[in-house]
């Protein structure tokens, strides 16, 4: 196939009378500024946004958690005193040292020792405190080789038979929540503190998930009921609690009641 290109028809003077086509200019954007580039003023700007963001987040901690980190931070500054440690070393070599001096330590028994999972709390407590509340730049993993020295010191004490802390707690059984809910009265009370019991023992939750539910969390299916905990230190889910219950096709008065007050704790729309 040949190809005809019409320009070439078109005499001089025609080319000469058409319009040239305005160039437009081509901006290269300037490539943006190095972190290493940052002048001074920059730099001093940037760390105060850094340590604001730091300090937002401390604070927003549970009052529990703040006060367990204190602790942790106590300890620390115990033993950078007892062994000549500046307070702010906080290096994977001082760490290792700390927990060979907390596996020293007594325990909260008399002729005990302090409890390995203590230790673990007190490092990450003493790592977490030294980044919010001394802007220490740390490392990433600075307490791994601390928590490598604490899993050997755990295998020799296993070994050797010796046991640290409170131990495993004691299991609740059925036979105690069967006690429980007999002990209860029969008042608006006493079915208020047998229905939190039995809903405690049968999701397995913690106090403070419990204690952040409402009634509108739980909802009737066909199978018994579903318990939304959505306030958890672990993991909020939900929970298929199955109960005997009336069929929910066939409500009877109880039922009515147990639904209208549910529908009655719901949030409202805006």
């Amino acid at each position: 196939m040949i190809i005809f290109d019409a320009s070439l028809r078109e005499g001089p003077l025609e080319r000469r009378t058409q319009p040239k086509k305005a160039v437009e200019a081509v901006v290269i954007p300037a490539a943006p500024t190095r972190p290493e580039e940052y002048d001074t003023a920059t730099r001093a700007v940037l760390d105060h946004i850094d340590r604001q963001a730091v300090r937002t987040v401390a604070d927003s901690r549970p009052e529990r958690t703040r006060s367990g980190y204190a602790q942790d931070w106590a300890s620390w500054t115990k033993f950078c005193t007892a062994a000549e440690v500046p307070m702010l070393a906080v290096t994977p070599g001082t760490l290792v040292m700390f927990v060979e001096w907390l596996w020293t330590q007594p325990g909260w028994k008399k002729g005990t020792f302090t409890a390995p999972s203590t230790i673990d709390r007190r490092l990450s407590g003493t790592v977490v405190s030294a980044r919010a509340d001394h802007g220490v730049r740390l490392e990433d993993g600075v307490a791994r080789l601390a928590r490598n020295r604490l899993k050997q010191l755990v295998k020799e004490m296993e070994a050797s038979g010796e046991t640290r802390g409170r131990g495993q707690a004691p299991p609740l059984l059925v036979d105690h929540v069967v006690a429980i809910s007999a002990a209860c009265t029969d008042n608006l009370t006493g079915i208020r503190d047998r229905a939190l019991v039995l809903m405690h023992f049968a999701v397995a939750g913690r106090e403070h998930e419990l204690a952040f539910n409402r009634v509108r969390d739980y909802a009737l299916t066909s199978d018994g009921i579903r318990a939304d905990l959505r306030v958890s230190k672990v993991h909020p889910r939900t929970v298929p609690v199955p109960v005997r219950l009336p069929p929910l096709d066939l409500p009877g008065p109880r039922m009515d009641r147990l639904e209208g007050r549910r529908r009655s704790h719901r949030p409202r729309r805006p």
